[in-house]
């Protein structure tokens, strides 16, 4: 067994304090990309697990989610050493074109695909379909209201119970309760602004055809430390556009960009109506190499412990988060050692850890005076041949 119940369990036991809890090994906060990913990677080292975990979500799948959807060959490749096929058996565009846009001047990135992408709502229900075929336990419609800490694991409190986990992990993005409790108040980190809509599109439109992706930076003229997106997406198989603008918001003391009106007049420029259209928004919680990773008995993944801070990508980072995840979960299990001291370490020495550090290192730099035409030429310039080296 994973979980051994102690002394002090027994000692909480015969004082009726656990009687309404129920005791597991450990607990997943949010069933999406990087709590699925975690879960379905412990149980693939250790069939044992899918009786000693639980994931809980506030919603049921398919769930409403804001998301681009991008999915960069990171991601896939760490679901197909899950065992999932190639490609996905979901409705999706694969990318082959990546269009970084400046003003007048345009960099191609090209890749067979570049990234894929896919409706998050129908991405998040096939990962938790064939989680729960593999064993995993969702909890759906379930709500963390607190969590608590107690001398030998975590008490969660739920809208339909209590839990007490050895080992909590925190799949519950940028406003999650456990990202609050290992101390992101205090130390918040970057949160990125976003705005999204997505809409129906011909199946015509040349963004099918010529299957390309377009980020045009030309806003950071007015203080957006970000671009504007238009992806081609399919949603229930058929063909719609996706298409926001996002901030990384990385220099505070720089005026807001408006984002509203950026995404107006993007949307206008593109023929379409944005009074026809709901525009929803979300923060991102950024990678930052000062952000909170851990405590003790509790690791964060995905969104909650840092999303791409270049471009916002969330979705294969998620799953990599979750495959180190697992690692030091099955460790800590093993040692009895729920300190996760080291988790930090691993996320920096690892493949993920030096996408993320590059990213953040690029867009620290993009982002400082990116409002200067003269500096985002330059950096244009240099922006050209990093992508020529694939290294964007």
């Amino acid at each position: 067994m994973l979980f051994r119940k102690n002394s002090v369990f027994r000692a909480w036991g015969q004082l009726g304090l656990l009687k309404a809890m129920q005791q597991i090994p450990l607990l997943i906060i949010v069933a999406g990309p990087a709590g699925l990913s975690t879960a379905l990677h412990l149980i693939q080292r250790n069939p044992q697990w899918k009786n000693q975990l639980i994931l809980l979500d506030k919603a049921a799948h398919p769930r409403h989610k804001l998301c681009g959807g991008g999915v960069t060959q990171m991601g896939l490749d760490i679901l197909h050493g899950l065992g999932f096929p190639k490609p996905l058996p979901l409705p999706h565009v694969a990318v082959e074109d990546v269009r970084l846009v400046y003003g007048r001047r345009m960099i191609h990135v090209r890749g067979k695909p570049e990234f894929t992408i896919f409706h998050r709502q129908e991405f998040d229900a096939y990962l938790a379909e064939v989680a729960r075929a593999r064993g995993a336990c969702i909890h759906e419609n379930e709500v963390v209201k607190l969590l608590e800490r107690h001398p030998d694991g975590i008490k969660v409190v739920t809208t339909k119970g209590a839990y007490l986990a050895q080992a909590i992990v925190g799949a519950d993005g940028s406003k999650g309760i456990t990202r609050r409790f290992v101390g992101g108040q205090a130390n918040p980190g970057r949160v990125a602004r976003l705005l999204e809509v997505v809409h129906p599109a011909p199946g015509d439109a040349p963004q099918f055809s010529d299957k390309y992706a377009l980020f045009d930076f030309s806003p950071v003229r007015r203080h957006l430390q970000g671009y504007v997106w238009d992806f081609p997406a399919r949603v229930g198989g058929e063909a719609h556009f996706n298409r926001g603008v996002y901030d990384a918001r990385l220099w505070a003391y720089r005026p807001k960009a408006p984002l509203p009106v950026l995404l107006d007049e993007a949307l206008s420029g593109m023929g379409t109506d944005p009074n026809t259209i709901k525009i929803e928004g979300h923060p991102i919680h950024c990678f930052t190499p000062d952000n909170h990773f851990s405590a003790p008995r509790v690791i964060l993944v995905g969104d909650a412990a840092g999303a791409d801070a270049l471009f916002g990508e969330g979705i294969a980072p998620a799953l990599a988060y979750g495959q180190i995840g697992a690692q030091v979960l099955q460790h800590a299990f093993e040692t009895g050692d729920f300190l996760f001291k080291d988790y930090w370490q691993r996320i920096f020495f690892s493949s993920l850890g030096g996408y993320l550090l590059f990213r953040w290192w690029v867009s620290w730099w993009a982002y400082q005076l990116s409002h200067q035409a003269w500096y985002m030429h330059l950096f244009w310039t240099i922006a050209g041949g990093m992508a020529a080296l694939k290294r964007i």
